[in-house]
């Protein structure tokens, strides 16, 4: 059982609400069978460092470093979509990942270093998940690439609600 004083947590690029409804009609290009199930489409988003479950002190910590980050606006080119196979996630991504979210990814784990976070050392993969529990994909469908002015970033708290889990920003970070 999950102490009382504690909060799950992970960084992200989160969309506005027509740029999340974009990424939601691009995500129908993917059958979905159960027992899989697609990403609510309020929980979209794209994660820069999953945190996990952390005390209220430590998130003080994160929230600081976070703040520190000083990395570039840039636009993200939403222009493929993949299947993971061992997690066996469907995704929406980009055939090429900006320097500037490579930099701000970068920037991010180094911060959050000071905060005992240790980052993943798999390279960095970017992606939207919009589906679990996928078997396999056939074919890959095509779709309108979509175009994210990514200005911000955001912390954001994992809640366990009756039917999966609900996101929440806690705190946006600005870009320059």
């Amino acid at each position: 059982m999950r102490d009382s004083k504690d909060i799950r947590i992970f960084f992200a690029l989160w969309p506005q609400d027509a740029l999340r409804e974009r990424l939601h009609r691009a995500s129908q290009t993917i059958p979905v069978e159960p027992p899989a199930r697609r990403v609510p489409r309020h929980n979209l988003h794209l994660t820069l460092h999953f945190i996990g479950n952390v005390y209220f002190d430590r998130l003080t910590c994160l929230r600081q470093q976070a703040r520190q980050v000083k990395a570039e606006a840039f636009d993200l080119n939403i222009d493929c979509q993949g299947y993971f196979k061992k997690p066996r996630v469907a995704w929406l991504g980009c055939r090429e990942t900006p320097a500037a979210l490579r930099d701000l990814h970068r920037q991010l784990g180094q911060r959050l270093r000071l905060c005992d976070y240790q980052p993943e050392t798999r390279k960095y993969n970017p992606h939207v998940t919009l589906a679990r529990k996928i078997e396999f994909i056939t074919e890959q469908e095509s779709f309108a690439a979509i175009v994210w002015k990514v200005e911000s970033f955001s912390l954001v708290e994992v809640r366990q609600i009756e039917k999966g889990v609900q996101y929440r920003v806690i705190e946006d970070y600005a870009l320059r």
